[in-house]
């Protein structure tokens, strides 16, 4: 590989559906003529298309997979794949038939990307940062990002979204992760328990916390110390990502993304609104 070249990592691309039919899509799509929320029309194109458009000027993404919808659902001018998937099957479900897609055809990639499919704001620059810094700490295998608090409430006031508070860092997950081939394969349980509590998370509580993730975490007698630290306020970034190494058993890193339509997907009525006036204001204005 030359220094112009850059590793290319395989992107899945999640655009499935809730077994319950979310507000969101009872608001924007009444009728119920969108199988997934990836198919909703915005700014005139589909919602999916926004992020695959800004995924492709990437040099680091390779193929393209997408799982929970098929090619009678969707198609695209450039090449894409599609890993059958039921379109209402958990995160876990997914992540599993797609790795075992990619072993059929005897691929092993290091690292697999996983994208969402409804965050039309995501920029490429922010891409190639995340991916970027994938390869800058070795053996690695569980990647998060993680966008700042304070961006995202200056842009999207009281979003919801679930926020751990360090000391150092105030964030909430990013639209991209990656996770090794071995973390997909060990951590099978987790990555469906983790879902799970996803779907609990209500964003239009009054009160949203990280109350259930820390059950879950305080489980595991190894993560108590940092569990401790981060309920008196001390625990830094560092310590959660040691906190998650342990229950995850793979060594797994955050990469703070300072972009707030990087953390902003839609969940409820409201984001489609918001994300709408945005991603004109960025994608148009400019």
């Amino acid at each position: 590989m030359n220094e112009l070249e850059h590793p290319k990592y395989p992107v899945f691309v999640m655009c499935g559906a809730d077994p319950i039919r979310r507000k969101l899509m009872e608001a924007v799509d009444p009728d119920g003529r969108y199988k997934s929320k990836a198919l909703l029309p915005f700014l005139g194109k589909r919602l999916i298309d926004w992020q695959l458009e800004e995924l492709r000027k990437s040099p680091y993404v390779g193929n393209i997979y997408l799982i929970g919808l098929a090619e009678t659902d969707l198609d695209f001018s450039f090449p894409v794949q599609y890993i059958p998937a039921e379109t209402t099957s958990d995160f876990g479900e997914k992540l599993a038939r797609g790795l075992d897609y990619l072993e059929e055809r005897g691929l092993n990639p290091s690292m697999i990307v996983i994208s969402s499919s409804d965050a039309p704001a995501i920029r490429v620059e922010d891409i190639n940062t995340f991916f970027e810094k994938i390869g800058q700490v070795k053996g690695c295998e569980v990647h998060i990002s993680l966008v700042p608090e304070a961006l995202a409430e200056a842009v999207f006031p009281r979003s919801g979204r679930v926020v751990a508070r360090f000391k150092d860092w105030q964030v909430f997950p990013g639209e991209l992760f990656a996770l090794s081939p071995r973390a997909i394969r060990k951590q099978q349980k987790v990555i469906r328990d983790l879902g799970l509590l996803r779907r609990k998370i209500n964003r239009k509580a009054r009160k949203i916390s990280l109350g259930p993730m820390l059950g879950y975490l305080a489980k595991r007698p190894g993560s108590w110390w940092t569990l401790i630290k981060f309920l008196l306020g001390q625990a830094t970034l560092t310590d959660g990502e040691r906190m998650l190494s342990n229950a995850f058993g793979c060594k797994t890193r955050g990469i703070v993304i300072e972009d707030a339509g990087f953390g902003m997907d839609m969940d409820i009525p409201e984001d489609y609104e918001r994300l709408e006036a945005y991603v004109e204001k960025i994608k148009f204005e400019s």
